[in-house]
């Protein structure tokens, strides 16, 4: 049995998968900002599953973390500091083995699976209040570039020097427009969406060369009325020698993708560990 817990701002998700990835039970429950009474409420929602000895579970976090020692030095949504999240995670199971991966890395890795026999190079950008992103090779999470902060890329942009994604996430849709991605009916502000993401996506294209870019996210969402946009800035300014994506697409499972990520980084580790053995 497999168990992914994403931990959100606002929201945990709690779920547990069988062997061959479907979800069996899930719960929500609200993220407490204290991180002891967050682990209290954890341990109440995961003693309500039905778990198994054999229990294999990741915690999906937004944040730098290091993952010799699974402890998260810093979350971009969460207050909590130089937390011990895989020991305390484990503790509530028994002492079952925990894994902790960064929640966009784990999106994007559960979302190539659903690819991977189309394309190889995978790039995922997760646009939301922020950006997020992960590399994904031949179905694995590229450990090279396993750290990388796409969103912090700085560009310049109106005359000064600014993050990517604080002029393409979503928190500048509300800035710009006065609305929310789901609230955008015009096709000029989509437009002007799409040649914002086009900068920073470019920039990455130029690095990697990804066979494909998979956008979730609430402002991923809406892909279809933007990717002609981005597709077409990447046609007019990529150096001759850089190869574009043959295609942008969207999530096709944006609300579990760091569950289902959670599942496959578990079940890999799992494997990897049986065939050395």
């Amino acid at each position: 049995m497999y168990l992914g817990i994403d931990i959100g701002g606002t929201k945990t998700l709690v779920a547990t998968l069988s062997d061959d990835g479907v979800i069996l039970e899930s719960q929500k429950f609200p993220t407490d900002k204290d991180y002891s009474k967050f682990i209290s409420d954890l341990g109440e929602t995961l003693a309500k599953f039905q778990l198994d000895k054999d229990t294999h579970a990741c915690v999906g976090i937004a944040g730098l973390l290091d993952r010799n020692t699974g402890v998260a030095h810093a979350l971009g949504n969460l207050p909590w500091v130089n937390i011990p999240i895989r020991d305390d995670v484990s503790k509530l199971l028994d002492g079952a083995p925990v894994l902790v991966e960064n929640d966009a890395r784990l999106a994007g890795l559960s979302e190539a699976q659903l690819i991977k026999d189309q394309y190889q190079d995978i790039l995922f950008l997760t646009v939301s209040t922020g950006i997020g992103g992960a590399f994904i090779q031949n179905g694995r999470i590229a450990r090279s570039l396993q750290d990388t902060e796409m969103g912090k890329m700085p560009l310049f942009y109106g005359g000064q020097i600014l993050n990517w994604e604080e002029f393409a996430g979503g928190r500048s849709l509300k800035q710009r427009f006065g609305k929310m991605a789901f609230e955008i009916t015009d096709p000029d502000e989509w437009r002007q969406v799409g040649e914002n993401l086009a900068y920073g996506i470019a920039i990455a294209c130029s690095v990697i060369q990804p066979d494909v870019i998979i956008l979730g996210g609430s402002v991923g969402a809406h892909t279809e009325k933007f990717q002609a946009t981005i597709m077409e800035y990447l046609q007019n300014h990529l150096h001759p020698v850089i190869t574009p994506p043959q295609a942008i697409v969207a999530a096709q499972r944006p609300d579990e993708a760091v569950i289902y990520g959670c599942y496959d980084l578990a079940k890999q580790t799992r494997e990897d560990a049986t065939s050395n053995s």
